[in-house]
């Protein structure tokens, strides 16, 4: 419990002003005399009630007098109620203030922007304490420089060059690092300030864990209006792409919060040149697709990007990416041999492919990532060399299609499938079958048929391998068996997959060679084999860039370059791939391109990270701890809208001002003289 004190107690010896009012009501009584009537009792009645009326008119003016003396002279004493405060340190007060210096802060705010509310919030949280105080700032970026308690002066200085910044930091992991700088600062006591817009998408408030060794105080700062339209992300149709091809690519939109909107442009620039247009229609907070088409030019690495147009926040309106027009995808065949002639006469003469058919014994393993499809077609068995080659190959984004010979050493198989987590084969059936059923949802016959009849003449099978079928260990069904196995499948292992057979391409196992569904399952295998490079990045991700044919040779660096700059990222190798670690390195999003020395290798897209475009905040009910956990629960809250933070901070600083209610009183006071004069004859 707190007793009311003064901040200017000199006003107090006003107080016998209050004797003013006393002293003039006194001269200011009416001394009644006494009039002699007629014997008329009525008269003597009214008399008395008027005299006690009157009285009671005076007593009641004067009570309102004194008491509206006594406001206002409280008024100009300032009275408070003084704030529960942690203990100073003999050294003064120690400051922590983070300033969300995200993209979501560039949304409108009462009073504009709320990044530069924000800066105004700290620069007027620094000005109530003394200059020999030490101030720590911290933002997203979480700079060098900002880690350390500096003067008020220079505080402020840094306060004014803080930007927009595409980090992105939970409130848990900020209030860590501040507990951890003040703990090198052995500071016994100090207070921490979050300013924020406290976006539910980013900052995880639910998790955050204060340090109970420090005053914190959350400061929301309300956007004006929650809306944004933009784009989350885009792919292609098809895997792969040809020079000369018509492709489309499906661009996705979302509106958080704002209006209906319709006929609203998106448009795609590649290489710099306006390519295509389409409209769009959204619904607040919904969500919709369009597709961009165009006729591919020639071979190449091509940079582009997709945008919008919407306002206040504009990060998000564009989106990068790169893609390569393939001239040719290269397959290798291991065989046993003489080796099979279907894939020759498939692969051989289309000049969208590079074919190479090797014995197993000539096989350079080393080569493996050059190729984009390697086939494994009629091996007796697997040697322990090519099967950890191949395993490495596929993890790292090769596909692999398995064509077992004809009598197979299961077990090399086995051993083979068993490292990557897939049920190998089991014991041949020589029970004559045929092939039921095919996949059309998979890419692989997606639009291969347009309409598949009931009773469709499919591949005849006289002996096979026993494959499960199903989408257990063994992945997709692709083509199945009318006895209920698997005739072709499916897995994904690493960032690569497997097809494997349940026959080799063998006239004497089935005539899949010499159907028509083997060109277009062999033939798409090939082409989404080569779709293994992402569109684009997202910038401060820790996931890194693999490089799958990096250069070879000593001191190979590898640099990434923007028009305007170039940064070095951090390189590893890994088996027969180059790990590129780009964290926090970059800042902008754009569209760069992969260096080594004056040698182009790649083009490189990075995007901003798209959480940020989700602009719901918290409310500052759910602050202060409804529905949040109740580790925030002791935390104070001061309302940082423009009209109620002076009071807020005024309060934070000196406790709960008192002499505005005790100037409101004066005037309440004043108003019941005036009422019981004119009320009261």
């Amino acid at each position: 419990m707190f007793l009311i004190q003064f901040a200017s107690p000199g006003f107090l010896w006003a107080l016998p002003a209050i004797l003013l009012p006393v002293l003039i009501h006194l001269f200011h009584f009416r001394r009644f005399r006494k009039v002699l009537f007629s014997n008329v009792a009525f008269l003597q009645q009214l008399s008395d009630q008027s005299r006690r009326q009157s009285r009671l008119r005076h007593l009641l003016v004067l009570a309102a007098r004194i008491l509206a003396v006594a406001s206002l002279v409280l008024a100009f004493s300032r009275p408070y109620l003084p704030a529960a405060h942690a203990p100073v340190d003999a050294r003064g007060n120690a400051v922590g203030i983070w300033v969300d210096n995200s993209f979501s802060m560039d949304a409108l705010g009462t009073a504009g922007r709320l990044l530069d509310e924000a800066k105004d919030r700290a620069r007027r949280i620094a000005g109530i304490y003394q200059p020999s105080d030490r101030f720590l700032l911290l933002t997203n970026d979480l700079e060098g420089r900002h880690q350390r308690f500096v003067s008020r002066e220079e505080f402020l200085r840094m306060l004014e060059e803080v930007p927009l910044s595409p980090r992105i930091q939970t409130l848990g992991g900020i209030m860590e690092r501040q507990s951890i700088l003040f703990g090198e600062l052995g500071q016994e006591a100090g207070k921490s300030y979050y300013i924020s817009d406290f976006q539910k998408s980013t900052l995880r408030v639910d998790e955050a864990r204060p340090d109970t060794s420090l005053t914190s105080f959350l400061v929301p700062l309300p956007a004006q209006q929650a809306d944004n339209v933009f784009i989350d992300s885009c792919w292609f149709d098809a895997p792969v792409r040809l020079p000369g091809q018509t492709v489309s690519l499906h661009v996705a939109l979302r509106q958080d919060g704002g209006q209906a909107l319709s006929g609203q442009p998106v448009r795609l620039f590649i290489d710099g040149v306006q390519r295509t247009v389409a409209s769009y229609d959204l619904e607040p907070g919904g969500r919709t697709e369009v597709v961009l088409s165009w006729t591919l030019s020639g071979p190449g690495t091509h940079q582009a990007w997709v945008e919008v147009v919407d306002y206040p926040v504009t990060f998000d309106d564009r989106l990068f990416f790169s893609f390569r027009v393939t001239q040719e995808v290269p397959v290798l065949a291991i065989e046993q041999p003489p080796g099979s002639p279907y894939l020759r006469a498939l692969f051989g003469p289309d000049t969208t492919f590079r074919f190479l058919s090797v014995p197993a014994f000539a096989a350079d393993l080393s080569s493996l990532p050059r190729h984009h499809l390697v086939v494994l077609q009629g091996l007796q068995q697997l040697s322990p060399g090519l099967a950890q080659a191949l395993g490495t190959y596929v993890d790292q984004g090769g596909s692999l299609a398995v064509f077992p010979g004809g009598e197979a050493d299961l077990d090399s198989y086995n051993a083979f499938l068993s490292d990557m987590g897939m049920r190998g084969y089991g014991s041949p059936d020589t029970v004559p079958t045929r092939v039921t059923l095919i996949n059309e949802r998979h890419a692989l016959f997606r639009d291969v048929f347009e309409e598949l009849p009931e009773r469709a003449d499919l591949p005849a099978v006289s002996r096979h391998y026993r494959l499960e079928g199903g989408g257990g260990s063994t992945g997709e069904e692709l083509l199945g068996l009318m006895n209920g196995r698997s005739f072709l499948s499916v897995q994904e292992y690493g960032r690569g997959r497997v097809y494997l057979s349940a026959v080799p391409i063998s006239q004497d196992h089935s005539n899949f060679q010499d159907h028509p569904v083997f060109v277009p399952a062999l033939v798409n295998m090939a082409l989404m084999s080569s779709g293994l490079e992402p569109l684009y990045h997202v910038l401060g991700s820790a996931a890194p860039i693999l490089l799958r044919q990096p250069l070879e040779g000593p001191g190979v660096v590898y640099a990434i370059r923007g028009d305007d700059s170039e940064m070095i990222p951090g390189q590893r190798r890994l088996g027969n791939q180059v790990q590129l670690m780009v964290r926090d390195q970059l800042y902008r999003a754009g569209n760069y391109g992969l260096h080594a020395g004056d040698t182009a290798i790649m083009g490189l897209s990075f995007n901003y990270d798209r959480r940020e475009s989700l602009l719901d905040p918290h409310s500052p009910a759910e602050l202060a701890g409804a529905g949040l956990d109740a580790g925030l629960q002791g935390m104070g809250i001061i309302d940082g809208r423009a009209e109620d933070f002076g009071i807020s901070l005024e309060a934070l600083q000196t406790g709960r001002q008192l002499w505005r209610l005790f100037l409101w009183m004066a005037l309440a006071f004043l108003l019941a003289e005036v009422l019981l004069l004119r009320l009261l004859r």
